[in-house]
C-alpha cells in the first residue's frame, strides 16, 4: 500500500471515529497532508484541537495551541512549568516557543507499515483534552503572574 493510500485509511478512521463520538470537526485533504480541526470546551478554558497526518513522514500528530501568549519576562518561569508537567505525564508533551511565546500541547503517533484502530484516534483526542484541561488554566495563570512552579508543582502532587 502507498503511503498516500495509508494516510488516507488513517484520515478515514480518524473522521469515522469522530462522526461515532458526534464530535464536530472540519477536514482539509492537501497531497501530503490531511488535518482535521475541532475543539472542545473543558472546566475552564476553550481548546482547540488540529490532527494531521503527514504522509511522507508517516505520522498522525494532534497539536492544541493554548488560547493565550506568555509575556517575555515569564517565559523562562513557564519553560521550568511545562518541564515540570511533562515530567508527570505518560504520552504527550507540552512545548512553548521561546521567541514568541506560544504554548501548546503535543502529541505524536507513528504508524509506518501498520493501521491505527479508531481506538486509537479516540484515544488520542481525549487524552488531549484531559492533559489540556488539567494544564492549561494553571499556565495561564502562570503567564499572568499569578500562580508559582512551586505552587504548579503542589498541584501536580496531588493529582
Amino acid at each position: 500500500m502507498s503511503k498516500f493510500s495509508e494516510a488516507k485509511n488513517l484520515y478515514n478512521t480518524l473522521c469515522g471515529t469522530l462522526d461515532k463520538m458526534e464530535w464536530k470537526y472540519n477536514g482539509e485533504e492537501q497531497e501530503n497532508q490531511f488535518c482535521v480541526y475541532t475543539s472542545a470546551v473543558g472546566k475552564d478554558l476553550a481548546m482547540r484541537l488540529a490532527i494531521c497526518i503527514d504522509v511522507e513522514r508517516q505520522l498522525m500528530y494532534l497539536k492544541s495551541p493554548m488560547p493565550f501568549a506568555v509575556p517575555e519576562q515569564l517565559r523562562d518561569t513557564m519553560a521550568l512549568a511545562l518541564i515540570r508537567a511533562n515530567w508527570s505525564m505518560l504520552n504527550g508533551s507540552f512545548e512553548m516557543d521561546h521567541s514568541d511565546g506560544f504554548v501548546a500541547f503535543k502529541l505524536v503517533i507513528p504508524y509506518m507499515e501498520s493501521l491505527l484502530s479508531a481506538e486509537v484516534c479516540r484515544y488520542m483526542v481525549m487524552l488531549s483534552c484531559n492533559m489540556v484541561d488539567k494544564f492549561n488554566d494553571k499556565f495561564q495563570a502562570i503567564a499572568e503572574g499569578k500562580m508559582t512552579v512551586e505552587e504548579l508543582q503542589q498541584f501536580i502532587n496531588a493529582a
